[in-house]
Parts: structure tokens; sequence; C-alpha cells
């Protein structure tokens, strides 16, 4: 999908940014809205791999693999309804990103 590299540079850069910064950094990685999806739920699983990030929604904690795939199931059919990323601030977004910090506290956005 990416570099370890660019899934780096992509992280440090979006830490502590909700999640339409990922979403707009792999503007330029992807060929395709399909491609820029499927990057992004990739990132998504890294992360919760990575134990870097955790997701929620309503107050209610999502595990980081149910998390992945309410989002590969609710993400919109084309990118004019991603809306330059405020769909992840709608209702239709399915989780909120919470940012693991390095003393376990969690960073809500």
């Amino acid at each position: 999908m990416l570099s370890n590299e660019r899934y780096r540079f992509i992280v440090d850069h979006t830490k502590g940014m909700a999640l339409d910064a990922v979403w707009l950094y792999l503007e330029d990685d992807s060929e395709s809205y399909e491609d820029r999806q499927g990057k992004f739920l990739w990132m998504l699983e890294r992360m919760v791999s990575d134990g870097i990030v955790i997701f929620a929604k309503n107050g209610s904690s999502i595990e980081g693999k149910d998390a992945v795939e309410k989002f590969r199931g609710a993400f919109p059919e084309d990118d004019e309804n991603v809306n330059n990323g405020v769909w992840f601030f709608t209702d239709l977004c399915p989780a909120g990103i919470g940012w693991v910090m390095p003393d376990g506290s969690i960073d809500w956005v």
C-alpha cells in the first residue's frame, strides 16, 4: 500500500488531528478515489495495529478492527460525498479518532 517511510511521515504530520487530515495527506499518493479509500483503510488498520489510535462514537469505544470495518461499510460512494473531508465530521462517519499519547492518555479529536 504505502512504504513504511510514507506511513511514518503521514502519522508524524497528522498526529493529534482529525481523520480528515489523514484523508487529505493520501490525495497525492492515490490514483483514484477507490485507491485513496483503500490506502485510508490500510492506514487505519496499521495505526490500530501499532497501538497509536483508538476509535469511539457517541462516547462508546469501538474496537479497532470493528471501526475499520464500519468505515469500510459507511464510506461514501464517491469523492464528492466525502466533501473535502467534511464527511468525517458528520453523523454518517462511523467513528472519531483518539490518539494514544506516550503517557497512555488519549487525545480525542
